[in-house]
């Protein structure tokens, strides 16, 4: 059984405030080529497969377009695609029993039986090779399991245990018992490597939705997950990988690598995983390249470096720019200086962030807060005091008048009120 893992497309992104459609469309394309080229019996998508619940109309015909062509290219294959938390579970439901005929087989969300306990037979897929009717291989479709799809009371690891100890129980009902299983689901593994910088898969802050990779169960093949935008394999439980994202979704993820999971199950039950690499049409690029912070003069000598805009480039594929810089001093005309010089230069500016150090933040904000308490102390020696601890010299006189201006201003608003 030949199968391609992906997940987290998020279709109908926004990377600070630029369109990602054309991305997103290479990335599909880039897809539909592997799939004719490796011809497999199935395609897992494991979530988040819109970036919102109420995704773009764009996004939505990018979606069903591919599926068409995938459906057509590879003439038998089967594919499985879960909602991740990302998803309007119903919003994704909605075509099912259209994309039923087509060997689409979409799970949203989990459904309940008339005893109002979970259909966990619907969530159990027998799936076949292209060539041959007969099911070789059972795929456990598992949405995003949210609180009420288990017992009240129980933690995310207690009840994704639970879930999938009932779901291995129904499959022991079935006649497709003896068969390999695969585990096509969404959630947060413990163990695997995240990002510590900014966090695109809305995780729960202290890791309370971290789920250990053993609460699959015992006897799963391949565990297909999607969440995390990082592709690795998973410790600590059956072989449990993560596709990874299509594209990067934030400038933390700059050096991940992209792609999707090219995963053979022999005969025994046995997984033999390859990574196939991608490469987004866009890259991210950070100034400076470790991402830490720099002056701003060796700012504006990188920007300087820059490749310039060539005649007629409609700008496909001009990386997405992050400028971090240290400040020494007050810099009012920064963003406006930036803009200038990236006039010329074939990048997509996304973002500049003003660098402290953390002993230059606490020293400011602690002085403030002792001398705020001197009822002698006024705004502007406040302020100027600031200034001198952030910056180790006086506030220069330009900016000791925009501040009075300020003040003026703001007395002026309180006694017309």
């Amino acid at each position: 059984m030949k199968i391609i893992h992906t997940a987290d497309w998020h279709l109908g992104n926004h990377f600070h405030g630029h369109d990602r459609l054309s991305e997103h469309a290479h990335f599909l394309a880039w897809l539909l080529d592997t799939l004719q080229q490796r011809q497999p019996d199935a395609l897992l998508i494991s979530g988040d497969v819109f970036d919102t619940p109420n995704p773009p109309a764009a996004a939505e015909a990018l979606l069903y377009d591919f599926l068409t062509k995938a459906v057509e290219a590879v003439h038998g294959l089967q594919v499985v695609m879960i909602a991740g938390n990302h998803d309007s579970a119903g919003r994704l439901e909605a075509p099912a029993p259209l994309l039923h005929r087509h060997n689409v087989y979409v799970r949203g969300a989990v459904r309940t039986t008339e005893k109002g306990v979970p259909d966990f037979d619907h969530l159990l897929l027998p799936l076949s090779t292209r060539t041959q009717p007969e099911a070789v291989c059972v795929c456990m479709a598992v949405p995003y399991l949210r609180s009420g799809d288990y017992p009240a009371g129980m933690t995310t690891e207690e009840g994704t245990a639970w879930f999938f100890d009932r779901l291995h129980k129904a499959l022991a009902r079935t006649d497709f018992k003896h068969l390999p299983t695969v585990v096509a689901a969404h959630f947060y593994a413990a163990g695997a490597s995240v990002c510590e910088g900014e966090h695109s898969e809305r995780l729960t802050v202290g890791g309370q939705d971290c789920v250990p990779a053993a609460a699959l169960g015992r006897g799963v093949a391949y565990a297909a997950l999607g969440h995390l935008h990082r592709a690795q394999k998973v410790l600590g439980g059956p072989c449990t990988w993560y596709a990874g994202s299509a594209l990067p979704m934030s400038f933390s993820e700059r050096d991940y690598r992209h792609g999707v999971q090219w995963v053979n199950i022999t005969p025994e039950g046995k997984a033999e995983v390859e990574s196939l690499e991608y490469h987004p049409q866009r890259g991210l690029l950070t100034i400076p390249a470790d991402g830490g912070a720099a002056t701003v003069a060796q700012v504006f000598d990188a920007l300087a470096n820059l490749p310039r805009r060539e005649k007629n480039d409609d700008g496909a594929t001009w990386p997405y720019l992050e400028v971090r810089v240290k400040e020494e001093q007050p810099e009012p005309t920064l963003m406006h200086n930036v803009m200038e010089a990236l006039a010329d230069r074939a990048v997509h500016l996304c973002r500049v962030v003003r660098v402290r150090t953390a002993n230059e933040q606490d020293n400011a904000a602690r002085d403030v807060l002792q001398e705020s308490g001197k009822p002698s102390l006024s705004p502007l020696q406040m302020a100027r005091r600031a200034f001198q601890n952030r910056y180790g010299s006086d506030m220069p006189e330009a900016l000791v008048q925009r501040f009075k201006t300020a003040a003026q201003a703001s007395e002026k608003e309180e006694e017309a009120q």
